[in-house]
């Protein structure tokens, strides 16, 4: 990449983060998610358990691996509860799906809006009820096509748990390369369906791979915090909740740092008469 394109796109990310707000956007964000945890991790739960139960138990382990030992005993909560739910075969289990599947696009319906405000989009909703809802029904589609690319990924596990022997290097180099596509391809897809725009698949895969690198380098960084600090110790039994929300805000300044990267990379582009790609 050029030094050119470098410097400009730094020169409009760094703007953005003060102009933009990123801190207190990525605050609130990180609310969002921490309503939004319970109903998608639920969701995710029924999912799996359509396609094969005993991955319910990998996807507990790998948001741990992700969050943390701390954060995860609010994780094993949910899904102890979330097993005492209605069946989905009665009409309470199915106005109980209805009412998840709506909770979990919280997130992306407050991503959507800060990422409108990182592009520049004007908003343009009005307070019209048709534009809500088509906004939503974006959010839930994403939340949808997250939860097969997370059961897809669990699939791939499993083929490669069957052709490498676990526990060796060439297995831990693969999973690891597989957790590395898996974020990219979901940070890409916010970052091209989520905004009100149309962001260039070039942009937005840059911008996932550059969100990727920082959120896999960052989260050992949090993860020594979180574990050599005291976070949450003054809060007893909530302090589960408390370091998952410090963690949440961690991830959110990431996701939305690395939107203003993507902005900014498609800026310097524009303004250096490159290709912006389609």
């Amino acid at each position: 990449m050029p030094r050119r394109l470098v410097r400009t796109t730094l020169r409009h990310a760094i703007h953005g983060v003060g102009a933009d707000a990123l801190v207190t956007q990525a605050a609130a964000l990180a609310f969002y998610s921490a309503l939004s945890l319970a109903p998608l991790i639920v969701l995710m739960l029924w999912l799996l358990s359509l396609v094969r139960p005993a991955w319910q138990a990998q996807l507990e382990d790998a948001l741990g691996g992700v969050m943390g030992d701390r954060a995860a005993t609010i994780v094993g909560l949910i899904v102890d509860n979330a097993r005492a739910r209605p069946a989905l075969g009665n009409v309470a289990g199915l106005i109980g799906a209805g009412v998840t599947l709506f909770s979990a696009s919280a997130v992306f319906a407050q991503l959507q809006r800060t990422l409108n405000r990182v592009w520049d989009v004007e908003d343009r909703r009005h307070g019209s009820v048709l534009a809500w809802l088509r906004d939503r029904l974006r959010a839930l589609g994403l939340v949808l096509g997250l939860a097969f690319l997370l059961i897809v990924s669990f699939a791939v596990s499993a083929l490669i748990r069957l052709l490498v022997p676990q526990g060796t290097a060439v297995w831990t180099v693969v999973e690891y390369g597989v957790s590395l596509v898996v974020f990219a391809a979901a940070f890409g897809a916010m970052y091209r369906v989520l905004p009100d725009t149309g962001i260039a698949w070039r942009d937005a895969v840059a911008g996932a791979v550059l969100t990727t690198a920082l959120f896999m380098l960052g989260k050992y960084a949090i993860g020594l915090y979180i574990e050599r600090s005291s976070v949450g110790g003054a809060y007893g039994p909530a302090g589960g909740l408390v370091v998952m929300l410090t963690w949440a805000y961690y991830a959110s300044f990431v996701v939305l740092l690395g939107a203003e990267l993507t902005h900014g990379l498609a800026m310097a582009r524009r303004e250096g008469g490159g290709p912006t790609g389609a």
